[in-house]
């Protein structure tokens, strides 16, 4: 909503860079190295002063080894407490020693820098500081800058968000949360300092700057460089085997990606410009006049009164009407979530405003115990302070009173929490400076200012005052702790779990919230850029995550709409959405094409939903994607290593969606090896290739990797109901290997299931030898049982290459069919409970 809410987009420069200066500032040298149980300590010593003055020294050194694949490497004053990053890093602080380590790290002392090497597969250097071609290490007051060299093109990915390619070309890239809109190659809601590398060999690295700072990093074509304005340095450097191990061990470090809720990977239905409950009730009858799934329904700020959180407009949106609307859909087994802004209208009588002032619980001007004063939709307005200690109870009171008296909501979509503000700084007479003549330095001016936008652009006073520091160093973590107490709430008062979609993020969101990729436009570039917006979302481990379906501002087209609904129908998070004043694109919004797409669309989606479900939930229990790169699962490919406009959902599909207006085929790469086409099962098998697939306006392209299993199930209007349908089996047959694929299966909703083994959880293997297909299972963990209709019914094989003399089932004969055409078997009517072993 930010280019109709009249904020402007700030462009930021972007400054190509070819190759690294030599050393204008040496840095510090290592007086003294100490080897310690858990890795090493030492003392820096200024050598030379850097470029902005105030150099701190000494300096303490400190390395940790936190895992086989896993370093630490934190500079810091040991006189003076700075800044840092809380509460992000999920592991312990090591006291000893890994058993075994898959790296080395070594120290250059006259001029300090550090490399840190593999001592496995390849034994490259992946990080190292000590070249004479950049800076040494630079640590003043408000200026801290770390080089570090890269192979010559390195194939660079991550430092979010922005809308970009997924590979990242030479540039300046500037990390600080803001609302601007969805402009390319800026920064924009999101503070992720995490980057995977990787190199021809198959391994990857990366690191992850722990820095809540505005910052930069200068990616040249052979080094990167990053610049921040304050805290320490604090870098985790990762090796892995696979870009995979990288991603694994960096969400070990912010938390595993979060668990949603069964429904929450349902089909969800918004617009902002839904004026009445009216509105919003034609909506659900028209998704159920014309046979579509629909899980949830969406309010924009239009259900507000006065634009006030919490509150119901009380003559578009009558309380008891909104409440007895989603009763409704209870009822029907959909659900219901609205926006919620953090700003507090001034609005004395108001209750979220008096019991605000009342907890204490506000960003507070700096020098002051009086909130700064913000301009939000309502108007002028308060911000919770989500690190003050009564934060959290003063949002739960809230956001149960709402709940008990209002409509009874399921989830929450916490928006403009950047923060966002209207104005540049404080909004109110009283100068937007504050008076900081009693700090060392001016947090409204630092002598270095990362992306050239002065920090307070449409966002509060950067010296506000929260309980743990000034918005200088706290700013980009608002989003963050506005999510926890959010998600915290929600499963204190539902008791299950939790379904929280923000727009700001930062270091470890996606292991309590969902986000999407914010206010898109209805164009075909868009419909790009959101393909790797989620794949780099699912590296910084915010793995529930989609855009806007059809485009959120400007008018979309049938056939724009239709291909998106074909590909967004496939994301993570999945909601057509779009602005006020903006023509209608709900899936009957056009005519019978867009209809029948949307309605083809939705079903594949809703019978895809086990193997989805399968995907969070392992990567809860491991880390991991859900979407992936496809040189994730081919890192050795060199080719794949730029493919952004294709995608990898898990191990098992690979897709390729038109992105071109009037396009009726599409060029895409297929990686070695059989795959089937989902539709019909037709095999194609490839060398590693770029092929044209036919992609007529109803078809988007998805092919199944041989070697992999996945479950399906039969499709219905609502999770709800699409739980209980028959399950059925997808096996693509590998000529020369075994077949694997995993179900998981839980209650849908319960906050413990995983840490308590409260799930079923089934490997499937199908082995392919003297002629004979063998299809079993392995229950791992029974410890959930469905419901009495979740029953196995059919299994399909892709690539068997003869009819079958026959066809047995745990030793009894199989009713079953082939298709000598697309050489796939199916047999049919099995009526087994899912938990049942079978051969």
């Amino acid at each position: 909503r930010t280019v109709m809410r009249g904020i402007a987009s700030i462009l930021t420069l972007l400054v190509v860079v070819c190759c690294a200066t030599a050393t204008t500032y040496p840095g510090y040298k290592l007086s003294s190295v100490t080897q310690t149980s858990f890795g090493y300590t030492g003392v820096l010593d200024l050598i030379s002063p850097g470029p902005y003055g105030s150099d701190i020294t000494p300096l303490t050194l400190e390395v940790y080894y936190y895992s086989e694949n896993t370093l630490r490497v934190k500079v810091y004053d040991p006189n003076n407490a700075r800044w840092e990053v809380p509460s992000v890093v999920v592991p312990p602080v090591p006291t000893s020693q890994p058993s075994s380590l898959n790296y080395k790290i070594t120290f250059e002392e006259a001029s300090f820098g550090f490399a840190v090497t593999r001592t496995t597969g390849s034994k490259d250097v992946v990080f190292n500081t000590t070249s004479s071609m950049f800076n040494g290490l630079i640590f003043e007051d408000q200026y801290i800058e770390l080089s570090t060299t890269l192979p010559n093109n390195a194939n660079v990915y991550g430092l979010g968000e922005r809308m970009t390619s997924l590979r990242l070309a030479p540039s300046t890239y500037t990390i600080f949360n803001r609302d601007v809109g969805t402009p390319t190659n800026v920064n924009l809601y999101g503070t992720h300092p995490f980057y995977v590398e990787h190199r021809a060999t198959g391994e990857s690295n990366g690191a992850f700057y722990l820095s809540s700072n505005a910052m930069d990093f200068v990616l040249g074509n052979d080094f990167l460089t990053f610049k921040t304005i304050g805290g320490i340095l604090d870098v985790f450097i990762f090796v892995g085997q696979n870009p995979n191990e990288v991603v694994q061990a960096y969400q070990t470090i912010v938390g595993f990606p979060h668990f949603p809720p069964y429904w929450g990977l349902g089909w969800h239905q918004c617009r902002w410009g839904y004026k009445t409950i009216q509105d919003t009730e034609a909506v659900v009858q028209n998704y159920a006049k014309y046979n579509l799934p629909l899980d949830t329904m969406w309010n924009d700020i239009d259900y507000m009164d006065s634009y006030r959180d919490f509150s119901n407009d009380p003559v578009n949106y009558p309380q008891a009407e909104v409440r007895q609307f989603v009763q409704s859909l209870h009822a029907n087994g959909q659900h219901y979530i609205m926006i919620i802004d953090p700003g507090i209208s001034i609005d004395p009588g108001y209750p979220a405003y008096d019991q605000l002032l009342e907890s204490g619980a506000f960003v507070k001007s700096y020098g002051s115990n009086d909130p700064i004063q913000g301009k939000v939709w309502p108007g002028l307005v308060y911000f919770p302070d989500f690190f003050h200690p009564n934060a959290s109870q003063w949002w739960f009171n809230q956001i149960q009173a709402f709940h008990a008296t209002g409509p009874e909501f399921d989830g929450m979509w916490i928006d403009m929490n950047e923060v966002s503000n209207f104005c540049d700084g404080q909004c109110s007479s009283v100068s937007s400076e504050a008076d900081v003549s009693n700090l060392k330095f001016n947090p409204n001016n630092p002598p270095y200012l990362p992306g050239g936008t002065e920090l307070s652009h449409n966002t509060i006073n950067i010296t506000a005052q929260q309980y743990i520091g000034m918005m200088y160093n706290t700013h980009n973590m608002y989003g963050w702790s506005e999510g926890i107490a959010s998600k915290d709430a929600l499963e204190k008062l539902r008791g299950g779990r939790s379904m929280v979609i923000s727009r700001s993020s930062f270091a470890g969101t996606g292991s309590h919230n969902g986000h999407w990729l914010g206010d898109n436009d209805s164009s075909y570039d868009d419909l790009y850029y959101s393909i790797p917006g989620i794949l780099t979302m699912n590296m910084f481990g915010v793995n529930l995550v989609g855009a806007d379906i059809c485009g959120f501002g400007g008018d979309t087209t049938e056939e724009l709409c239709s291909r998106w609904m074909e590909l967004g129908t496939l994301y993570p998070f999945s909601r057509n959405h779009n602005s006020i004043g903006q023509r209608s694109q709900e899936p009957y919004a056009f005519t019978e094409v867009l209809l029948n797409i949307s309605r083809d669309s939705l079903n594949r989606r809703y019978t895809l939903l086990p193997y989805l479900y399968t995907l969070f939930a392992k990567a809860t229990m491991e880390g991991g994607m859900v979407w992936q790169p496809l040189f994730f699962a081919f890192p050795t490919d060199t080719n794949t290593f730029s493919i952004d406009q294709q995608f990898m959902i898990g191990d098992s599909l690979l897709v390729s969606p038109v992105l071109t207006q009037g396009a009726v085929d599409v060029n895409a790469y297929i990686p070695d090896g059989v795959w089937y086409n989902y539709e019909d099962g037709v095999a194609v098998k490839s060398t590693g290739a770029s092929v044209t697939l036919s992609a007529p306006l109803n078809v988007i392209p998805i092919h199944m990797r041989a070697g992999t299993i996945i479950p399906l199930q039969e499709p219905a209007l609502t999770t709800t109901q699409a739980r209980t349908q028959p399950y059925s089996i997808l096996a693509a047959v590998s000529p020369s290997n075994n077949s694997y694929g995993e179900l998981f299966v839980d209650d849908g909703e319960g906050i413990t299931n995983i840490p308590d083994s409260t799930y079923t959880y089934i490997q499937y293997t199908l082995t392919n030898s003297n002629n004979q297909l063998v299809l079993s299972n392995t229950i791992v963990n029974s410890q959930y049982t469905p419901v009495n209709t979740a029953v196995l019914d059919s299994v399909v094989m892709l690539g068997v290459q003869s009819q079958p003399s026959s066809v047995s089932f745990n030793g009894a004969s199989a009713a079953f069919s082939y298709n000598t055409t697309s050489a796939k078997l199916s047999v049919t009517s099995l009526n087994t409970p899912i938990t049942t072993a079978f051969t």
